[in-house]
């Protein structure tokens, strides 16, 4: 061969290894990865980075909201914003990983249930499990095939129907280890269905920290983090950290407004109890559940903020109690006056928990309020007598 036909493919050999090698994700050559976004680390202590690159990552599980963390009865594991990834023993006792069963977790923690499926004839494509007697088929099943199927999500744990979610009021299917929803925008591209943060969700709704810890020097994936939280403005809401409201005056009388049952009697709160409280709002079912430790002692359904001036998403804590008020603001240019607003128990800002005289729509899906959350009046009072300031507010989709 002459000498400049051998210089020739030698280029040639140097320029594909170079194209090769810069075809590869970024993410797939690090040993490590820290996310800007979440503040967290994925290594392959576990093989947890390793089945996060070749099960779609971003996609399916999107970034690690925790670090690797030990759970009882399960070992090492890691919460995602979408999922959660365990460490098991195989049935030969070889250890391999496997996505969390999250979903049937977060339904269980908010006392959920799904109507049974309809008794009809199957459809093309449909897929049915007797174990627990629900079916998939499209508009998820294309794509809960091509991303791993029962092994990734697990069996359905209902069938599809149309909830309020963090992107808006969506078809949604939920899976063992996740939910599944419908972006009517994205239509006919790849980003038809997408995987729920039930992941984060769960985590939020447990206790775990998902507080950002500081990079240990890895190599960093993803956007940074977001400056701010991730809220809607509220109109003429404070800030996070203004004081507390001031005492308004004594109100005037009203008549006594129509307000559901009180709540049991079972459940009413004690002046004995030691246990740690916590509120969960829920804002797909648009219902409260009210804790001590992991025990559930009272619910009641709630309607929440508006599109545009949405219930903020979070941990928070009740910094202020007034058993009455007079809330104002302006909306679209217009003011608005509400009297004698009761047992309100603000968590964030400007918005409160409160009771409502004003409309019955609690639990139906509407969302009339300008970030609040209202509760009837007999379950704002039995939450008012029961939550002492700091109590934890959790707010989740």
């Amino acid at each position: 061969m002459r000498p400049a036909a051998r210089l020739t493919v030698l280029a040639l050999l140097i320029a594909g290894l170079f194209s090769s090698s810069m075809a590869i994700p970024l993410y797939a050559q690090a040993a490590a990865l820290y996310f800007p976004r979440t503040g967290h680390h994925l290594t392959d202590e576990h093989g947890f980075l390793s089945f996060w690159r070749s099960h779609d990552g971003p996609r399916t599980l999107g970034f690690p909201v925790t670090e690797v963390l030990m759970i009882e009865g399960i070992g090492p594991a890691q919460y995602f914003e979408k999922g959660r990834l365990e460490r098991v023993a195989a049935a030969d006792g070889a250890p391999i990983v496997r996505t969390g069963a999250v979903a049937a977790e977060y339904v269980a923690a908010l006392y959920r249930t799904f109507p049974p499926r309809p008794d009809r004839p199957p459809v093309d494509g449909e897929l049915f499990f007797g174990e627990t007697g629900y079916s998939v088929r499209e508009p998820f099943i294309g794509f809960w095939q091509a991303s791993g199927g029962v092994d990734f999500f697990g069996m359905p744990i209902s069938e599809p129907a149309w909830e309020q979610t963090a992107g808006g009021y969506r078809q949604v299917q939920y899976f063992e280890r996740a939910r599944l929803e419908r972006v009517p925008a994205s239509a006919g591209t790849t980003d038809d269905i997408q995987v729920a943060d039930l992941g984060r969700a769960l985590a939020e709704l447990r206790g775990l920290n998902i507080a950002p810890v500081p990079n240990r020097g890895f190599e960093m994936f993803g956007p940074p983090a977001p400056a701010a939280p991730d809220v809607a403005p509220l109109n003429g809401a404070p800030a996070a950290s203004a004081p507390l409201p001031t005492q308004p005056a004594a109100p005037r009388a009203t008549a006594t407004p129509r307000s559901p049952a009180p709540p049991p009697a079972s459940r009413a709160p004690t002046a004995t109890t030691r246990a740690a409280k916590r509120i969960v709002v829920n804002l797909s079912k648009q219902w409260l559940y009210a804790y001590e430790d992991d025990r559930l002692v009272f619910d009641a359904p709630v309607a929440t903020g508006r599109d545009g001036m949405n219930t903020p998403t979070g941990a928070f804590q009740i910094y202020a109690k007034l058993p009455m008020q007079t809330m104002d603001g302006v909306t679209d240019g217009k003011y608005w006056v509400v009297p004698n607003v009761p047992h309100v128990m603000y968590f964030y800002g400007g918005v409160a928990l409160h009771g409502t005289y004003w409309h019955n729509l609690f639990g139906t899906g509407a969302r009339p309020s300008h970030g609040c959350v209202n509760l009837p009046l007999k379950s704002a009072a039995w939450l008012y007598e029961w939550a002492p300031i700091g109590t934890l507010v959790r707010v989740t989709y």
